[in-house]
């Protein structure tokens, strides 16, 4: 495997010209492959190594790194492309094939201005996605998974995701397939979940499939999505299991959100760094708090565990529709109920006028699975409402 790094980052790592590999020949499939464009950059005021897989742009970020950390640099490489394309479903066997074809780590100089320019636009993509930067991770999980979903322009005029391209050109590689699409290579766990909304006298449950490596922040969206509700409120999951301390799982655009949180009586995570398997099967109660004011409460289960090889949520099935947004919990929605029940009442007419922005629009299963697409979009990769759906 070929690292082609810049000046800056060769200078970092210390190597001597001699021990250097010549840079070229590595410009087309399958060659391009086994190589990568590497720079040692500033995100969010600290250190990094940016990775650029030549042939598919596909980035890897390394954050912080140590003086001890470029002493071993060689095996980090290898675990950061590792665990990157893990998170995308990769299965093992496909990247121990490409790991072991692509062969020991060694560094060239860049070769040439088109794929370093290439790794310099990845940096500027990756530097505005600062709040995916996890400071206690050396590897970044997440920030290939939303990086890799923003559309690059090839040398023959069309556009791809990386990522796609990534694990197209695994599949090829590995002869899957000459056409090789990314679930080809793609095997891992699936969660079936039911999620239900916690309120005596009624049955409102969704159930879904997804993705045992897509992260809590992910399935925030989803829950939002299937529910129809409006991400206009806070949230938070908790996880409890025997003998250990309870995680609050928590939302972090905003750093004063997480002061509310005790950490002498919590263990308080991230949404955006812990991924579903980190949690399930370990933890027996996981629920999910929406709206502090109205406080719905959604239970989550995990039901089974499925192997399959689509990298994507889908909704099964549901039932009850949920509560208006505001309604003021669960005492206000039965007030809700009992003057929507009667036509005679004085405020029916006001209460209805006000409902119809505030209650859940009802989709067909085809409809929600469509909005559903639109988790791992990386234009949208975290701020997302009724009306981008």
């Amino acid at each position: 495997m070929l690292i082609q790094c810049t000046k800056k980052l060769l200078d970092k790592l210390g190597l001597p010209k001699d021990n250097l590999e010549p840079p070229y020949g590595f410009e087309n499939f399958p060659e391009s492959l086994m190589a990568w464009h590497a720079n040692l950059v500033i995100l969010d005021r600290r250190k990094a190594i940016i990775l650029m897989n030549n042939e598919t742009r596909f980035p890897v970020v390394i954050y912080r790194p140590k003086p001890n950390d470029f002493k071993r640099i060689d095996v980090l490489i290898i675990e950061a492309i590792r665990t990157a394309l893990r998170i995308e479903g990769v299965r093992k066997e496909i990247i121990d094939n490409y790991v072991a074809a692509a062969g020991e780590v060694k560094f060239s100089r860049t070769a040439g201005k088109g794929l370093v320019a290439q790794m310099n636009n990845s940096a500027n993509e990756i530097a505005c996605m600062w709040d995916y930067l996890d400071e206690n991770s050396l590897i970044q999980k997440y920030i290939s998974l939303v990086a890799g979903r923003l559309l690059q322009k090839s040398k023959f005029e069309d556009y791809y995701y990386p990522a796609d391209r990534m694990l197209e050109c695994l599949g090829i590689f590995s002869n899957l397939h000459e056409m090789a699409n990314p679930d080809d290579v793609r095997g891992f766990d699936q969660y079936q979940l039911k999620i239900e909304i916690e309120m005596e006298g009624y049955d409102i449950w969704r159930r879904i499939i997804v993705p045992s490596t897509y992260s809590f922040r992910h399935l925030h969206k989803i829950i939002q999505t299937v529910f129809d509700w409006q991400n206009y409120h806070l949230h938070v999951f908790e996880a409890k299991k025997v003998g250990a301390k309870e995680k609050q799982i928590v939302m972090d655009d905003d750093p004063e959100t997480l002061e509310v949180f005790d950490p002498d009586s919590y263990d308080v995570v991230q949404e955006r760094f812990v991924s579903l398997e980190d949690i399930f099967p370990d933890h027996e109660d996981v629920s999910y708090l929406y709206d502090y004011g109205d406080s719905w409460l959604h239970k989550i289960t995990l039901e089974k565990v499925i192997k399959d090889q689509s990298f994507r949520a889908y909704y099964i099935e549901g039932d009850g529709e949920r509560p208006p947004e505001d309604v003021g919990g669960t005492w206000g929605y039965q007030e809700y109920k009992r003057i929507m029940d009667n036509p005679d009442d004085p405020e029916y007419e006001s209460m209805k006028l006000w409902s119809e922005s505030q209650k859940e629009r009802i989709f067909s299963a085809k409809e929600i699975n469509a909005r559903l697409d639109s988790v791992l979009s990386a234009c949208d990769y975290y701020y997302f409402d009724r009306y981008t759906q």
